[in-house]
Formats: structure tokens, sequence, C-alpha cells
């Protein structure tokens, strides 16, 4: 019988650590503690994408049932369904460690068509060493991030986090993608990795109108059954799952942004009728379509007001200092 890990996921990793971490809504998580990642198991599942940056010091662990040594400068990057466990450290180490949610991930490849080859890349190459200017770069987000405390921010704060948590996650693949370039990786890529290739394009061109397997397969030339075989082995997820996840964080945009109505949205979306893309919206986001928007504005409005108080405070004081 195989042997069943825990799987760890933001959330976990929030409740665990109750201390000495760095947290954002539901997709970044930073620590500097080792424990905090193991959560007190010995082999963990990752459900997160996770980067283990070795400041000081020498760690070795097992990734895979492979095992990796880290030195000052070296960059561990693991992908979601990877084990994790048996971390052995230096008295002197120093890390940190940064973990982002398969949500996040999903927001990237909404508009980076070859995520995929760099996470190929990774997959066969999970070390990077940093040289003067890669631990620059590096350091520089890394403390942007940092000092964006999450706990006091408003929403505009939150969502300026989140694009500056998008361009670091960005420069890291794009430096990978430069790195592939140079490469033959390409040649040695065999048929399930091109089959996934070519569903995760598809998926992303398609903006999330379409949301069924069949379209998917029929898209790809394959039979329902065998694309999702192959989705399963080679990304840990079921391809519906994958097509959702990518068409609710288009919807989630246009919610946001879009002026247009919802059944204009539902429309635009290719739903049958607008209770069926409330239904769905509400699978997946916890609340209707129109309750999401109705939370977007109120807090939007909260912010103006204490904008306007403080305004007003300050309008007051400069007339009293004359």
């Amino acid at each position: 019988m195989e042997k069943e890990f825990k799987f760890i996921d933001i959330k976990l990793l929030k409740e665990y650590s109750q201390q000495n971490s760095y947290t954002t809504d539901d997709y970044l998580f930073i620590t500097d503690k080792l424990d905090n990642i193991l959560t007190g198991e010995n082999t963990i599942k990752l459900k997160v994408f996770l980067m283990i940056y070795c400041i000081k010091g020498e760690l070795n662990l097992e990734m895979n049932t492979a095992t990796y040594s880290l030195k000052e400068d070296d960059l561990l990057v693991c992908l979601p369904n990877t084990l994790l466990g048996k971390i052995m450290t230096s008295p002197n180490y120093q890390v940190k460690i940064l973990c982002f949610s398969s949500r996040f991930i999903q927001r990237l490849t909404q508009t980076e068509k070859y995520t995929w080859k760099a996470f190929h890349h990774l997959h066969r190459n999970p070390v990077k060493h940093f040289n003067d200017k890669e631990r620059e770069s590096f350091n520089r987000y890394l403390t942007m991030i940092e000092n964006k405390n999450i706990s006091d921010a408003d929403y505009h704060q939150k969502e300026i986090l989140l694009y500056l948590s998008l361009a670091f996650f960005t420069e890291l693949v794009a430096a990978v993608c430069r790195k592939t370039t140079k490469t033959t990786d390409n040649i040695y890529i065999n048929q399930p990795n091109l089959i996934f290739k070519r569903f995760i394009e598809e998926v992303i061109a398609d903006n999330g109108r379409h949301r069924t397997l069949e379209y998917y397969a029929n898209q790809c030339c394959y039979s329902p059954k065998y694309l999702s075989r192959v989705i399963k082995r080679i990304s840990g997820k079921n391809a519906l799952t994958l097509i959702h996840e990518n068409a609710i964080e288009h919807i989630i945009h246009e919610l946001k942004y879009s002026s247009m109505s919802i059944k204009e949205i539902a429309i635009a979306f290719e739903f049958s009728n607008i209770s069926y893309f409330a239904q769905y919206v509400k699978k997946y986001l916890g609340v209707t379509p129109s309750k999401f928007r109705e939370n977007l504005l109120s807090v939007q409005n909260s912010i103006q007001s204490e904008t306007s108080g403080i305004k007003d405070i300050s309008e007051k004081f400069r007339v009293t200092k004359i």
C-alpha cells in the first residue's frame, strides 16, 4: 500500500506557524524557519510552489527520493506535488523560504504562455546558484515584499503586493527561460510533456470560455480519457481542475475590473444562463457574482471614506496652523 503524505498548502502553513512568518491573503507565505514548512512531519507533499534560499551555512534534504545539498547563495525550487523531507542543517544555517499558492501560479499562467517550459526545466534542474547580480535582484524584491505589512494594508496596497509578487515570480521564470534557450532541454521533451504543453496553451488561449474536458481533448486530438491521464501524470492535477482554475481567474478579473453587467459577463463566458453562471462562481468563490462585486465595492467605499477622513483632518490642521 502506497504511503500517504501530509499535503501542505498556504492555509495549513498559516495555521501552523503562529509567528516568525509572513503571509498574505491566499497566495504567499514567507518564513525563515524550516520547521514551519514541515509542520511537524518528517516528509511532506507540497501543494505550493516552494523556494528555499540558502543565505548562510549548508543544508541537505531529500526531494522526490533524490538528495540535494544547498550552500550559500543556492536556491532550491520545488514544484507542486513534490515530496520534501529528511532535512539536515549546519549549526549556523540561515534560510529564507517562499511559498506561492497554486492559485497564484494560475494567475501567472493566464498571461505567460511558455511557463510550462520553465517548470519543465526546474523539474529537472531544481537547484540554482545566484551570482552577485541575481542575488541583489532577489533580495531587492524580497525586501519590497516583506516591507508591505499585509495586516495593515488596504485594498490598493494588497493589489500592489499581488503585482509585486507576480513581478518577482516572473523574474525567476524569465531567468529560467533564458537559460533553457541556451540548452537542448526542448529536444528531450517526451510525448506526454508535449501533450501537456499543447493542452496548457489551448486552455490559456481560450480565456475560460470553454470548460469541458471533451472540448480540449478535441482541440488536442486525443480522447478525453487519455488526455486526462496524461495531464494528471505530468501536473499531479486533474485536467478539469486546471480548466476551471483558469476560467475562474478570468471571471474574477472581469468581475473586478470590467464595466460589463453580470449578465453580460455570463454571456461573454458562454454560460447558458445567468443562474448557472451564479452557481458556477459560488462553487469556486463561495459567493455569487453580485455578492462578490458588492463586497468589493464595500471595501473600496471604506477606503475612500478613510482617505476622505484623513484629508479632512489634514485640512483642519492646516487651517488651525495658519
